[in-house]
């Protein structure tokens, strides 16, 4: 879920003051990405929103399962999905400490990909090619804790 870099502020929301939050907790299991992807699909499913739901799912699943590779079994993943009239925020947060320093990646900065690199992150560089905006921030956790969030919006 960390991209390889510290983290910075996020960005403010550009969310109006009728935006709805959803809040998912599961444990850090192999079934953890399905049961977001199921979440985020049964929220999106029935709103304005529905032309970003492959989009949203699809992220959802690779930050997930991420978030999901890099913390101990005994960790919880917050998944906070926030929806206004023109689009969405996505973020994923590990109840655990992450195992190292959580990077730095400015919104809308693409890291190079890199197939053959062994630590290369597919999630992250699909979060850097599909999502209107992203990043990391800290949260308000571990000492070393960060989320990742992305937003996708319905007019670009």
């Amino acid at each position: 879920m960390h991209p390889h870099s510290a983290a910075v502020a996020r960005s403010p929301i550009r969310f109006s003051a009728g935006a709805r939050p959803f809040l998912l907790t599961a444990p850090s299991e192999p079934t953890s990405p399905k049961i977001a992807r199921d979440f985020v699909r049964a929220v999106l499913r029935s709103s304005p929103l529905t032309p970003l739901l492959d989009t949203a799912v699809l992220l959802t699943s690779e930050v997930v399962t991420s978030s999901h590779l890099r913390t101990p079994r005994s960790a919880d993943i917050l998944l906070r999905l926030l929806t206004a009239g023109h689009g969405l925020r996505i973020s994923v947060h590990d109840g655990a400490a992450v195992r190292r320093p959580p990077p730095a990646v400015p919104s809308q900065a693409r890291p190079p990909y890199d197939p053959v690199a062994e630590d290369a992150d597919h999630g992250l560089w699909l979060t850097g090619e599909l999502a209107d905006e992203w990043g990391t921030t800290p949260y308000a956790g571990g000492p070393r804790s960060a989320s990742l969030w992305f937003e996708l919006y319905t007019v670009r």
